[in-house]
């Protein structure tokens, strides 16, 4: 058995993604402020990713770059999506252990003490387990649906009820920085990197103030993006319904073959039609399938990156051009 390392306390870093959560700052600074103070760190640093705002959060985050130089912050040229932002963070970090928090507030700061207690106690990935949510009975059920489809699905273990909420040793970062793929799942690749990884329960509460900038359609983005990235469950339902549909041609045809000696059976367009509708239909969604595959080998083989930086600000008040 593997004797875990002791925890590097050099610099810790937490990555928070903003879109338009200027209202939610002002609490998420003064939430976090305490806990930078307590924890046993050389540095710290609070790095703040606009993910495209378009309201007054990045005007926020260059107030708090300028009042307290923990504070820095990453404005991106446009919305590119809240994995794209997180992904930016982890890249632009500089802390020997890093946290991820998103900035409604609804994963607790004050919980990140825990999670860097099970680093200290031999973990290298610390996650928040979601235990209890606050959202609308269809939204936990769509939450609820998906994380269970999603680990029913994909081909590596993906915890139940884990989202970005998390502390991080610095060698995991930098394993999911190596990873090339350009459409990142972030809690898949973290999964998929290995480690020794442990969950902590916690409730989640509702959001500080603002509305939602995570809907069903966002999360049917996410999981389609779980879907494709971490399982091969679209192709072999496939090859299930090319299997299915030919046996099922030929049982037709043989029926048909039968009944022309020993029945005086129908004869006209109904069957031809529905045939044809059937098997175009089947077509059609092979097709899609396979056409998502090739999108994302052609997305891939461009080699964009996840996001752009506009402006970064901060470490002492300066600003400078991404």
């Amino acid at each position: 058995m593997s004797v875990a390392s002791p925890l590097d306390r050099s610099c810790f870093s937490l990555v928070v993604p903003v879109f338009n959560e200027a209202d939610n700052l002002e609490e998420l600074r003064r939430r976090v402020t305490p806990l930078l103070d307590s924890i046993e760190f050389e540095k710290s640093e609070v790095l703040l990713v606009s993910d495209g705002s378009s309201d007054d959060s990045e005007a926020t985050i260059r107030r708090f770059c300028s009042e307290d130089a923990r504070f820095r912050g990453i404005f991106l040229t446009r919305n590119f999506g809240h994995q794209a932002a997180v992904t930016t963070g982890l890249s632009e970090v500089r802390g020997s252990v890093i946290g991820v928090i998103d900035g409604d507030l609804q994963d607790p700061p004050e919980l990140l003490a825990s999670l860097l207690d099970a680093l200290a106690d031999g973990a290298d990935v610390a996650y928040g387990v979601r235990r209890n949510r606050s959202e609308s009975r269809v939204l936990r059920m769509a939450y609820w649906l998906f994380y269970r489809l999603q680990a029913r699905l994909s081909s590596i273990q993906i915890p139940l009820d884990a989202g970005d909420f998390c502390c991080m040793r610095r060698c995991v970062v930098d394993a999911i920085g190596r990873l090339p793929e350009t459409r990142r799942f972030v809690r898949g690749l973290r999964a998929w990197v290995g480690y020794r990884q442990v969950g902590v329960p916690y409730d989640r509460a509702p959001r500080h103030a603002g509305a939602s900038k995570y809907g069903i359609r966002a999360l049917l983005r996410l999981a389609y993006d779980g879907l494709f990235s971490f399982s091969d469950i679209p192709v072999k339902i496939l090859q299930f319904l090319g299997f299915a549909v030919s046996g099922l041609a030929l049982l037709v045809g043989l029926g048909y073959f039968l009944a022309v000696f020993f029945f005086d059976s129908p004869r006209g367009f109904p069957t031809l039609i529905i045939s044809i509708w059937f098997l175009g239909g089947v077509q059609l969604l092979f097709l899609g399938v396979i056409g998502e595959y090739l999108h994302r080998t052609y997305e891939q083989s461009m080699a964009r990156p996840s996001a752009l930086i506009r402006e970064r600000v901060g470490a002492g008040g300066e600003s400078r051009l991404g």
